[in-house]
């Protein structure tokens, strides 16, 4: 792989994993760390985590789902013992899409099998035809672009780090996510002085004109 080749796939990665960690977090998810290192032995080449260390994004999940899905009310059940499991699967949901969303926000999207797997066998917990589960999936995705385009400084903070220091930790994925709210909050505080200064200005002119009238 030549480098610039290297470099885009860097790119791509650490944008996708930024994207998961900007939807979660927005949503309230946790995170122990992420990579955008390959790690060809168990099949993926960059990853978000837990945490307690296990991979939010991993097709492993596949059984436990199997076993919620036993358990899942049928027609005429109450569904209000299983309202965790509704709000659940919404939020992972729209975690899971966000990395390919962005992917087709900047360019092309690589497939991404592990995601949509899990987003099909998720939403089939709450959903009993083809037809539904794909519309809740599409909903998802629209909800994902809606807080990757309100979050942006937050999802290119987190790629950048990601670019540069290639695995963050919980506590780094905060502290990045920290600093680019606290510098947005900043740049809006210094636009309303600029703001009320302008008003302020246009106000002693009007006075000014006003007295020579």
């Amino acid at each position: 792989m030549s480098d610039e080749s290297e470099v885009a796939r860097d790119t791509r990665i650490a944008w996708h994993e930024a994207a998961h960690l900007c939807v979660g977090r927005a949503l309230g998810a946790t995170y122990g760390g992420a990579t955008v290192e390959e790690n060809a032995e168990l099949g993926f080449s960059g990853l978000c985590w837990g945490p307690e260390w296990e991979a939010r994004f991993s097709g492993q999940t596949s059984s436990v789902i199997e076993q919620i899905d036993e358990l899942m009310p049928r027609d005429g059940d109450t569904r209000d013992d299983v309202a965790e499991v509704y709000k659940h699967v919404h939020t992972r949901c729209v975690e899971l899409v966000a990395g390919s969303e962005i992917e087709m926000l900047v360019g092309d999207a690589w497939p991404a099998t592990d995601d949509r797997r899990q987003e099909q066998q998720l939403a089939a917990l709450i959903f009993s035809t083809p037809e539904s589960v794909d519309a809740f999936i599409r909903a998802c995705r629209v909800e994902a672009r809606a807080i990757l385009r309100r979050h942006a400084d937050v999802l290119a903070a987190l790629a950048a780090a990601l670019l540069q220091l290639r695995t963050l930790d919980g506590a780094q994925i905060d502290d990045t996510i920290a600093r680019a709210v606290a510098a947005r909050q900043l740049a809006e505080e210094h636009g309303r002085r600029r703001g009320w200064q302008a008003v302020i200005a246009r106000a002693n002119t009007f006075e000014t004109e006003q007295h020579h009238a």
